[in-house]
């Protein structure tokens, strides 16, 4: 189990090396006996050992361009200014070119620092072992914690005791718990300015805090016992010597010779806990309106009582309070230490350039602080957004510079007082929508902005300095260019690789990262350290992302640019490189098996429609894990055989067991089709336990007595709002999907794209969004769920024809729909077949393709849902037509959803009209754009409230909002007679069902 966590957090880190996982994986039970028969042996030794602790490595941190600061001039602007010619470059290969010869000609020649980070090598071993101190001891120091440390925090079972040995992954996702920390800051002092309150804000973060934290305190039984309150037993004890041991002796052998490793997971619980008596000195003595720490940054809000009229003020009256834990380091003021007893080895500062203090009062304090929380929003408005790529090829470049350029941008928090983290994050929004598309499109379908993103990815980022800022995208840039066969650019990026090697050797001094100068390895030893690293890397992303079958055009474009193409300036990287497309494809289906190619593993279980097939390679190249029984608990092997049934394996694959990234809770109700039913509950149950590592509790959705689907969704309410869309699928791409060929329409998804951003950004006014027949191919479904759902909406669409064998296709409309049932927000997946074509349809089908639609699933009377407070069913489009249907609908339902792609609008006019009188309830219908006349109808006294929407026309797509009041019409049907309004009375022979019935509405 401590394999299985530390698999999952190794993956997720920036160094991870895949090859080295898969290696081990491939012995599992072999290493892990070894290592355990060592772990509980008498002898210690074994954790200081070079094979056991396995290397350092190093990662670009930042090129300084003006290393020596003298004579007055504290910046590269400045220098430039004094000493430069006025030159603006558009190549940045020429500005550093010209850059490096302004130092070198300058009154004192100097060059460009590149500074570089010690990151951690460890062996696998090193990191099962820490994962197992985390479950065994870790979690007792993190217990130890009070609330107001965010970040770093290890996942625990829900009563709070130990860590949870079945959720994969060690920490709490830190999206959250961050923006918890800096979100709550803004609350606090926004509530105290509100109140009239004087208040003062302090920011502050430790220098270089994993590389000064010597983790020897962590023995000391004056931290251990008197600090953390910690009675550890014997083999508790034992298992914490080992793993501390082993740090020490691992920092012992790197330049630093001291300090925590970069890269291991189990480093951040020792980080956080040094801080422990900083929380309980700000929580205690200071009595903050707000404190919170996100490991080594820090944020507090105080009232300003004391009048501070500078920096040095405010320490000291902290000082004051901290009983000699925290004072100044140095004799100019400029660095905070703090010293407690038991970090007496290690050197804790805060750099006075760093911390930055606030002072709020009235008006002016309330708009700065908005100005922050609107950055704030702006940039998750950005991340919220669907991808978006711009509409001409040629504008990627503009994108991309804007979003990589140096100056410009607004911080998002208090403290940052450099662009860095916004470019990193503009960078990653650009990336992150160019990785949407590679899932989402076939690569024919927008190779020109593809070629134009990696042009500008090689002028504009792989070149100095801007490469350092950047260089943790490279392997997801590397694995986009594979997976869509783009060869050439592959080439010009390794090209361009070289070439910024021989800059950084010829034109830079190398240094490390709080390292003293005299001793920081050779510039040689670096590089060749570095250039190790770097080419690993690359080719790992290179395997992990190479198609199992290249097209045509990819074998073509292999020949003309990557045949034959060895690492130039690296021999160990010449050695492991493939030679060959197949070697590639080789060590491509071996990662996939163990789930740590680009390809998720869980995609090859899915149905062919939701999931691109490009990258996953013959099932007959899966490995089944063969000793699965000795390894794993009961819980997690029962779990996966119900699923490994479900997506027809015979064995238990390791990518199953030792999954990377595990099935969602969408995709398991898509992968059981009886998920609802109350028989499959217990199995149901079984695989999230072994996949998700949590219980599906008694509140997971579920077919009642009655047939109806109850889905928990919060508190009931009034009314609801309904997005109904007004969109266009081209007759071409209808063809298209019935013939299984290429989507015509290039332009689809941009749309589609466009559409969806503007509910996501007005979100307090819908509940559902709903989309026509056949709108969507199923391989958008989940993307688009997820991010409505992210919104707090809810998705009915039309999906395109799935395909199934013997010539027959499913039509089927797919609802993800909200659900809280679990203790958290999650979606669930409910599908529902089209019994029968229409007649036109049931022509053009055979004609085309010869096929016959069939439904996967087939039902009698409609489906019934209550989705938290609200009672709908489905029909599509011409299964409104059947007035048993809707006879069989009246009374138990408030909103009937109608889906359509048709074109006989007066006939449907019509029976949406009548339908709405005679089943007495709301009803939705929403029509492909070009025929039109979606809306929503109710059967309200006066006609001309009948239609809450009505839409038809126009050449764009859009959505317009309706609301639907459930509690005044369930009030209106629950009386014996009719109330006079608002509403038609009911018709003769409607009995509202027992379970929609309120109390009655009285007359006026």
């Amino acid at each position: 189990m401590a394999y299985r966590k530390a698999k999952v957090d190794l993956y997720y880190s920036s160094h991870a090396s895949l090859d080295a996982i898969a290696d081990y994986e491939d012995e599992l039970q072999a290493n892990l006996t070894a290592l355990l028969a060592k772990i509980e042996g008498e002898d210690e030794l074994w954790v200081t050992q070079a094979d056991f602790l396995g290397d350092w490595t190093l990662a670009a941190k930042s090129v300084d361009m003006l290393p020596d600061k003298s004579e007055g001039i504290h910046s590269w602007e400045q220098f430039r200014k004094q000493h430069g010619n006025g030159l603006i470059f558009s190549s940045p290969a020429d500005e550093w070119a010209h850059a490096c010869s302004l130092l070198a000609d300058g009154p004192k020649p100097q060059k460009p620092k590149a500074e570089f980070r010690v990151m951690a090598k460890c062996s696998l071993d090193f990191h099962v072992l820490s994962t197992l101190w985390m479950l065994e001891v870790g979690h007792l120091f993190d217990a130890g914690l009070t609330a107001c440390a965010y970040g770093n925090r290890l996942r625990r079972k829900q009563d709070d005791k130990g860590m949870n040995p079945l959720s994969l992954g060690s920490f709490e996702p830190y999206l959250k718990p961050f923006r918890d920390w800096r979100d709550k800051g803004i609350t606090a002092m926004r509530t105290a300015l509100e109140a009239d309150k004087k208040i003062v804000a302090l920011t502050a973060d430790v220098s270089s805090f994993y590389h000064e934290l010597n983790p020897g305190f962590m023995l000391a039984p004056g931290f251990v016992v008197d600090v953390m309150g910690l009675e550890l037993s014997p083999s508790q004890a034992k298992l914490h010597r080992l793993f501390i041991q082993a740090l020490r002796a691992w920092a012992t052998a790197t330049p630093l010779k001291r300090g925590l490793p970069v890269g291991l997971p189990a480093s951040a619980v020792v980080a956080n806990v040094a801080l422990v008596e900083l929380d309980r000195i700000v929580e205690q003595q200071l009595a903050p309106l707000y404190y919170g720490r996100y490991v080594d940054d820090i944020l507090l809000v105080m009232e300003n009582g004391a009048s501070f009229r500078s920096t040095a003020e405010l320490w000291d009256w902290v000082f004051a309070r901290a009983g000699g834990k925290l004072a100044w380091a140095d004799q100019e003021r400029k660095q905070v230490g703090f010293q407690p007893a038991y970090l007496s080895d290690s050197q804790i500062r805060f750099a006075n350039a760093k911390n930055k203090v606030f002072i709020l009062a009235g008006e002016p304090g309330k708009t700065l602080v908005d100005a922050i929380a609107h950055q704030i929003h702006e940039r998750a408005s950005e991340w919220r957004a669907m991808p978006r790529l711009p509409r001409s090829a040629s504008h990627v470049g503009t994108d991309l510079l804007a979003a990589t350029q140096r100056d410009g941008e607004a911080a998002d928090n208090l403290r940052k007082a450099d662009a860095l983290t916004m470019r990193r994050a503009g960078f990653a929004i650009k990336l992150r929508d160019f990785e949407a598309y590679e899932r989402d499109l076939l690569p024919d379908a927008w190779r020109a902005h593809r070629r134009a993103f990696f042009r500008a990815f090689v002028q504009h980022v792989l070149v100095l300095p801007q490469f350092f800022d950047l260089a943790v995208y490279l392997p997801r840039v590397v694995r986009l260019a594979t997976a869509c066969e783009d060869f050439e650019a592959l080439r010009k990026i390794m090209r361009a690789l070289e070439r910024l090697c021989t800059q950084l050797t010829e034109h830079c001094e190398l240094g490390i990262k709080a390292c003293p100068s005299d001793s920081v390895p050779p510039t040689t030893k670096l590089m060749t350290r570095w250039q190790k690293q770097i080419y690993a890397t690359v080719r790992e992303s290179v395997s992990a992302a190479f198609p199992p079958r290249l097209s045509k055009d990819g074998k073509a474009a292999w020949q003309a640019h990557m045949d034959g193409y060895l690492p130039a300036l690296d021999v160990a990287a010449l050695l492991d490189w493939y030679l060959s497309p197949k070697g590639f494809q080789a060590q491509q289906a071996r990662l996939f098996s163990f789930d740590l190619a680009h390809m998720p593993f869980r995609f090859i279980g899915l149905p062919q429609e939701m999931v691109a097939q490009r990258g996953i390679p013959a099932r007959k190249t899966v490995a089944a894990c063969a000793h699965a029984a000795e390894l794993l608990p009961d819980t997690v092997l029962d779990g996966t055989r119900h699923l490994a049934q479900w997506i027809r394996f015979k064995g238990l694959p390791h990518g199953l067991l030792f999954a990377t990234r595990p099935y969602n809770l969408a995709e398991l109700f898509i992968l059981n089709k009886a998920a609802y039913d109350a028989a499959q509950h217990e199995p149901m149950q079984a695989v999230v336990l072994a996949v998700r590592g949590f219980k599906l509790g008694d509140a997971a959705p579920v077919f009642d007595k009655h047939d109806v689907l109850q889905i928990p969704n919060g508190q009931p309410k009034r009314s609801y709002g309904i997005a109904v869309s007004s969109w266009k699928t081209q007759m071409a791409s209808w063809t298209a999907s019935v013939m299984r060929m290429p989507d015509p329409d290039v332009d689809r998804y941009a749309r589609l794209c466009h559409l969806l951003d503007g509910v996501i950004a007005q979100p307090q006014n819908s509940r559902y969004l709903v989309l026509p027949e056949l709108a969507l191919p199923a391989h958008w479904f989940i993307r688009i769920a997820r991010k409505l759902q992210g919104r707090g909406i809810s998705l009915i669409t039309g999906i395109e024809y799935l395909h199934a064998s013997k010539r027959r296709v499913r039509h089927q409309v797919w609802a993800a729909l909200s659900h809280d049932g679990l203790g958290f927000p999650s979606l669930m997946i409910y599908r529902q077949d089209k019994q029968r074509p229409a007649f036109h349809e049931e022509q053009e089908l055979e004609r085309l393709a010869g096929l016959e639609l069939k439904p996967d699933r087939v039902w009698k009377t409609p489906p019934i849902l209550q989705h938290g407070d609200l009672r709908f069913a489905l029909l599509v489009c011409s299964e409104l037509t059947n007035i048993s249907y809707r006879a069989a609908l009246r009374g138990k339902v408030d909103a009937l959803f109608v889906p359509e792609w048709n074109q006989d609008t007066e006939t449907f006019n019509a029976l949406v009209e009548s339908a709405a009188l005679d089943m007495h309830a709301y009803i939705v219908q929403c029509n492909d754009r070009q025929y039109g006349d979606s809306r929503i109808r109710a059967p309200f006294k006066e006609s001309w409230q009948r239609d809450l929407l009505r839409v038809k026309g126009g050449i764009t797509d859009y959505c317009v909002i309706g609301e639907i009041d459930v509690q005044a019409l369930r009030a209106f049907q629950s009386s014996h007679r009719s109330p006079a309004k608002p509403f038609k009375p009911v018709p003769d022979g409607f009995n509202i069902d027992f379970s929609r019935k309120v109390l009655p509405a009285g007359e006026g």
